[in-house]
């Protein structure tokens, strides 16, 4: 049996509605079967190529943001490093709420900054 997982279905459903797809139009532009298309958005939980082929065809999808709502482990490459530290600590339960937004909030910052020089 399939996995399922609502988050996933929930950001398909939303996706395709920003987009105004059809299932037989995303299926059209990732090749990936409408009928499969209609799966995902009821929580169907794809291949991690199948997620890694949609978001070729789709760039505005986050790829980690799929892959984490699928139950996948992120591609820390790619992810960009406020998401790494926010998912680092989502696990984290001797930290407090507080603690992280501050941690969070002290990564933003020397992103900025070092944004900032680059540019």
């Amino acid at each position: 049996m399939s996995r399922v997982s609502s988050e996933f279905g929930r950001i398909i459903k939303e996706f395709m509605q920003r987009k105004q797809l059809t299932y037989r139009s995303a299926a059209l532009e990732t090749g990936v079967s409408a009928a499969y298309w209609k799966d995902m958005s009821d929580g169907r939980v794809p291949s991690e190529d199948i997620i890694a082929r949609i978001c070729a065809a789709f760039p505005e999808l986050d790829e980690n943001e799929l892959r984490l709502s699928a139950g996948y482990a992120p591609k820390m490459q790619d992810m960009d490093v406020v998401k790494a530290v926010e998912f680092a600590l989502r696990g984290q339960s001797d930290i407090p709420e507080e603690g992280k937004r501050q941690i969070l909030d002290f990564v933003k910052e020397v992103q900025n900054r070092y944004a900032r020089k680059k540019g």
